[in-house]
C-alpha cells in the first residue's frame, strides 16, 4: 500500500514547495519593478526567476525520492 501512496504524497508536496517558490519569485518581481527597476529589464528577471525554479524543482525533486521515508502505517503493525 505504502508503494502506491509514495508517489503521490511526493507529488503532493513538490506542489505545495513550488507553490511557495513560485510565491516567493513573484513577490520578489513585484517588489523589484515597485522599488523603481526599469521595465527593460523584466524579461531578463523573468527568464532568471523562472531557471531559479527550474533548479528548486530539480532540488526538490531528487531529495524527495531520494530521502522520502518508505515506511507506512502498515509496517508498524505488522509482525
Amino acid at each position: 500500500m505504502a508503494t502506491y501512496l509514495r508517489p503521490i504524497e511526493i507529488l503532493v508536496e513538490i506542489i505545495i514547495l513550488m507553490a511557495v517558490i513560485c510565491s516567493l519569485f513573484a513577490g520578489l518581481n513585484f517588489a523589484a519593478f515597485d522599488l523603481g527597476l526599469n521595465q527593460k529589464y523584466q524579461k531578463f528577471i523573468r527568464l532568471v526567476l523562472m531557471i531559479m525554479g527550474s533548479l528548486a524543482l530539480v532540488f526538490f525533486v531528487a531529495h524527495l525520492f531520494a530521502f522520502y521515508p518508505r515506511l507506512s502505517l502498515m509496517s508498524k503493525y505488522a509482525g
